[in-house]
């Protein structure tokens, strides 16, 4: 049996038909060129325009599809669209047949072209002569391509309509997933609604093509039958759909709230937060708003990218990573079609946390002027989609810096956390997680002997983790949740090569392996180590005018002397 195919979007449709009627060149920016050859047959079948299919000129660069009858097949294809802009100028139907009852000129893949000024120059004229009614008002050429609307030539960027394919909506997608298409295995019938309703959840914010190819290879696997199994294909095809933007990175997380040391403010009020996102079909129906996200401004290496992984994993979604030092492009509007790119593949795997690190540095240079004209128009599209967006992205934004204002105001996110290094009590929440990693597994257990780490224990090594020798400077002095880490790795790391170099020793002499002890002592000794290097004793130092350039630890902290963040820890 043929696969069912969406329906033409009735909005598409429309905004099609308005722009043919306004405009003298559409830019249709999209791989899925049969969507837009059945979109043109419905127009014309519909009747309202007074032209059909033989009114239309096709032009593509392979000359191998065959959806209108009048496509143009010259093989030099620069020459074909150079001579067809001539003649349109020119206006003269007895100049080249291709005029006789033409109405819609459609160009597919053609970017190529713009490497031709002479091509640019043309369709600046034909513009020209449109607009001063030279032409019947349904003249236009429509150009299809799946480049970004951003990587147009700015000559011509401002003559066109740029008309978009909208993705399916909800109701779309349940349709496609009707029983006629995807039948249900006997086995599951007990729980077909919920089931449907998770695949259609699982597919929201995805192309209509993307949604066909995901069903029909999830069909495949599963024997053309609706299973539980289908939802789990479907979510790791739409996995591989999110990697291929090479902008956007899919991470992987098991790491619950509870993993995370200290910053008991911030998990709470997330755990709250994660009973909204567990709900997210009921907020349209209460009018309450999705969940926009939070900023966590702060101290390096204090837990702000576990945060990121716990939250995604707390909500039960996918968590995505933007990488930042990707986005900026070699050639003009090719940075803000990445950004539109990365945020648009976001969109389509809601719901789900975009995870922006060092969120600082995506947009280092805004305060100057001049040369940083791409940074403030990257900045400015991400504020406005973030304002404005309407998709189940929940923006984890990590910043170990100074931020613009912008970004710190009511309403670009639902919160803004300050996370200090840790407090005493803090350092020993951590400690004992990190430790207790290694209490987990029975081989751990026949290789570290850890008993004699017990609370009091951790205490006394927490407290030698202040970060200086004058206990009175105060709570958040000590070493960060990152710093703890490497101690605890480095003093587990000896442990286990001592192990090793024990083992060989007892083989010879033909006895069994023994644990290795592990005290309080060899985790003081080794704090001691790098106490004297640790962040939160970072000060700036003076430049040759006798002038103190701060460090981003003090420059954090005057920030929330002014701004007074919500507080991640309680304190």
């Amino acid at each position: 049996m043929k696969n069912k195919t969406f329906t033409i979007n009735k909005k598409f449709k429309t905004q099609l038909t308005t722009a043919i009627l306004s405009s003298p060149v559409v830019y249709i920016p999209h791989f899925n060129y049969s969507y837009v050859d059945k979109a043109l047959e419905e127009i014309c079948d519909d009747g309202a325009l007074g032209f059909t299919t033989t009114n239309i000129a096709e032009f593509t660069e392979d000359g191998d599809r065959l959806s209108f009858e009048n496509k143009r097949k010259d093989n030099d294809w620069d020459k074909e669209i150079s001579g067809l802009l001539n003649v349109l100028i020119k206006n003269d139907p007895e100049d080249d047949e291709i005029l006789n009852d033409k109405v819609i000129f459609l160009i597919k893949n053609f970017f190529t072209l713009f490497s031709d000024q002479k091509v640019i120059q043309r369709l600046q004229y034909f513009a020209a002569k449109y607009e001063q009614g030279e032409y019947d008002e349904r003249m236009t050429i429509i150009l299809v391509s799946p480049h970004a609307m951003e990587e147009l030539p700015p000559e011509i960027e401002k003559l066109v309509t740029v008309v978009e394919l909208p993705r399916p909506t909800e109701n779309e997608i349940k349709d496609f997933l009707s029983p006629e298409n995807l039948p249900i295995s006997k086995q599951f019938e007990f729980q077909e609604d919920e089931l449907r309703t998770a695949l259609t959840r699982t597919l929201q914010g995805l192309q209509q093509y993307e949604v066909e190819q995901i069903i029909h290879a999830t069909k495949v696997r599963t024997g053309g039958k609706l299973t539980e199994k289908t939802i789990k294909y479907a979510l790791e095809e739409k996995k591989s759909i999110v990697k291929k933007s090479g902008i956007i990175e899919v991470v992987d997380t098991d790491i619950a709230f509870d993993q995370v040391g200290g910053l008991e403010n911030l998990r709470e009020d997330l755990q709250r937060k994660a009973n909204i996102f567990h709900h997210l079909d009921e907020l349209a129906k209460v009018k309450l708003p999705l969940p926009k996200g939070i900023l966590v401004m702060g101290m390096p290496g204090c837990g702000k990218s576990l945060i990121a992984k716990s939250i995604a994993n707390e909500f039960g979604v996918s968590l995505l990573r933007l990488d930042v030092n990707r986005l900026m492009g070699q050639y003009v509007g090719q940075s803000e079609g990445n950004l539109r790119k990365a945020l648009s593949t976001a969109e389509a795997a809601h719901p789900c946390v975009l995870w922006i690190d060092e969120i600082e540095k995506a947009f280092a240079g805004a305060n100057s002027g001049g040369g940083n004209d791409i940074v403030m128009r990257l900045m400015g599209h991400f504020l406005t989609w973030m304002q404005e967006r309407k998709t189940a992205v929940y923006i984890v934004a990590t910043a170990n810096d100074v931020m613009r204002p912008e970004f710190m105001r009511k309403g670009r996110f639902d919160e803004v956390y300050f996370v200090d290094f840790p407090t005493a009590k803090e350092r020993e929440d951590i400690l004992k997680k990190k430790i207790d990693h290694y209490r987990m597994t029975e081989k751990q257990k026949e290789i570290f002997d850890l008993t004699s780490i017990g609370d009091t224990e951790i205490r006394d090594i927490a407290n030698a983790m202040h970060g200086s020798d004058n206990p009175k400077k105060g709570e958040n002095d000590g070493f960060s949740g990152s710093e703890i880490q490497a101690v605890v790795e480095s003093v587990m790391e000896k442990k286990y090569i001592l192990y090793i170099e024990k083992s060989e020793e007892n083989k010879q002499k033909g006895l069994p392996a023994n644990k290795i002890k592990v005290t309080k002592d060899d985790f003081i000794a080794e704090t001691n180590l790098i106490k004297p290097s640790v962040m939160s004793n970072q000060k700036g130092k003076k430049d040759e005018n006798g002038h103190t350039e701060k460090t981003s630890v003090e420059r954090i902290r005057d920030l929330q002397a002014v701004y007074q963040f919500r507080n991640a820890s309680k304190v």
